[in-house]
């Protein structure tokens, strides 16, 4: 009895998160900060894809990159799936620019925050205005129709045009 088998070839877009695009975009940028709109894991994975980063550079021999901004995380939980998640966003804000004095905030967006729906134009629109530090936020919503390439461009272009 003959096997018959059939192949489905497609192309398709990479699976990647666009968060660690937003933040490597701006990674050495003097004054900056990153906060991802996330439960506290999507930091860490973050944090640590760039530490790994920097032990491959060293273990090159290159020249190492150590001090990228900081990089902050909302830290969503469950009941903020429900509830939603605004108020944790406005509170991380405020703690990053009472603590950090930057020049510029970003906001990356989690899968979370993008299936909850949480207006963070809205939120931050309001702390930009109440504290005169410019808050840029990503469209794109973790892994939600984007990929890391997508943040990192995003952002680009915002910075560019503000």
């Amino acid at each position: 009895m003959a096997i018959k088998t059939r192949r489905f070839y497609s192309a398709r877009k990479s699976c990647s998160c666009s968060m660690p695009g937003v933040w490597r975009a701006v990674a050495y940028m003097d004054g900056a900060v990153v906060v991802f709109h996330s439960p506290r894991a999507c930091a860490h994975v973050a944090r640590t894809m760039d530490i790994n980063s920097q032990y491959r550079t060293l273990s090159e021999n290159e020249r190492e990159q150590w001090g990228s901004v900081p990089l902050l995380s909302s830290q969503l939980q469950e009941k903020d799936a429900i509830f939603g998640g605004v108020a944790r966003l406005e509170k991380c804000l405020r703690f990053a620019i009472e603590t950090y004095k930057p020049k510029c905030l970003m906001i990356a967006n989690s899968c979370v925050a993008g299936v909850i729906g949480d207006d963070v134009e809205s939120v931050a629109r309001e702390v930009e205005e109440e504290y005169n530090v410019p808050i840029l936020t990503v469209e794109c919503c973790g892994f939600l129709g984007a990929e890391y390439y997508d943040g990192y461009f995003e952002i680009t272009q915002k910075l560019l045009e503000r």
